[in-house]
């Protein structure tokens, strides 16, 4: 069975493998297709199709963006990205100058504990890339205030926690007309990590289709079987088109690969197929 990745992150924002890495692994693994959705940014994108080209696997560009719902944040994964629309390109920009206001609040708060952590740090730690909590995560790693990434959320910049800071972010209409505008189909991500509830899930579901949601994840690394019937049945009452990728960020989720998740996912690519004829018939 030909198999795909529709949510993968390179260096571009908090990944570790570079566009043309990733390209190259996809191939390594099987891949037919992979969709590259760095947070906020589409500076991957021609990297990764340009090497993918050369390796033999198809490259679908995407991004996933943060949102809020009733209080809790989602995110929504846009595939087929236009990437050359200059608006979407600027309303990005204005995503990561939020995105940078906030890490320099937490770098400001992480100081207060007094732990030396300085917002150039945080930059360096993110080597070009857009800058995310993993970077936070990863600079407090570095200078050996904490022994792993994941010990960063649970003790300083986790919700809650006491460097977190609160991020600015569209609505979640204001997200979906972003997308539509710019021709991408939007995908609710990973729909079971916002621990809704099944029946605030499916208000969500059918709330976020009314204003323009195309697709839903029903594979993903963490989904167990049931789940990702329970998911195709939501799909099924919206009339969504299903999507699903392993979340890959390579070592900063050192348990989740490429393609296969935590070792039981498969992605079958004629869900690729059938969001392509949507993004060409409507």
């Amino acid at each position: 069975m030909k198999t795909t990745d529709l949510h993968t992150h390179t260096t571009c924002s908090d990944g570790t493998y570079t566009p043309s890495e990733i390209a190259v692994y996809a191939a390594e693994k099987g891949l037919s297709a992979i969709a590259v959705t760095d947070h906020d940014t589409v500076d991957g994108i021609e990297e990764a199709v340009y090497c993918g080209e050369k390796a033999g696997v198809e490259i679908i560009p995407g991004i996933e963006v943060s949102t809020e719902y009733d209080e809790t944040n989602i995110h929504i994964v846009g595939l087929f990205v236009d990437i050359n629309d200059s608006r979407f390109l600027d309303t990005l920009s204005a995503l990561r100058k939020k995105r940078e206001n906030r890490n320099v609040l937490m770098a400001e708060k992480l100081c207060s504990l007094g732990l030396d952590i300085s917002y150039e740090d945080i930059v360096k730690a993110a080597e070009g890339g857009v800058v995310t909590r993993a970077h936070v995560a990863k600079a407090l790693a570095t200078k050996g205030y904490v022994g792993t990434i994941n010990e960063a959320f649970d003790k300083y910049i986790g919700k809650h926690k006491p460097a977190y800071v609160k991020r600015q972010v569209p609505s979640w209409e204001k997200t979906l007309d972003i997308l539509r505008q710019n021709g991408a189909l939007a995908i609710l991500a990973h729909p079971f990590l916002y621990k809704l509830g099944k029946e605030r899930l499916e208000a969500m579901v059918s709330e976020l289709t009314k204003k323009g949601l195309v697709g839903i994840e029903a594979y993903y690394s963490t989904h167990s079987p049931s789940d990702t019937e329970y998911i195709k049945s939501i799909a099924q009452k919206n009339r969504l088109l299903l999507s699903g990728g392993s979340d890959f960020h390579g070592s900063n989720k050192p348990d989740i690969d490429l393609g296969s998740g935590k070792g039981n996912l498969a992605v079958p690519y004629e869900l690729l197929e059938r969001l392509k004829e949507r993004k060409v018939y409507g």
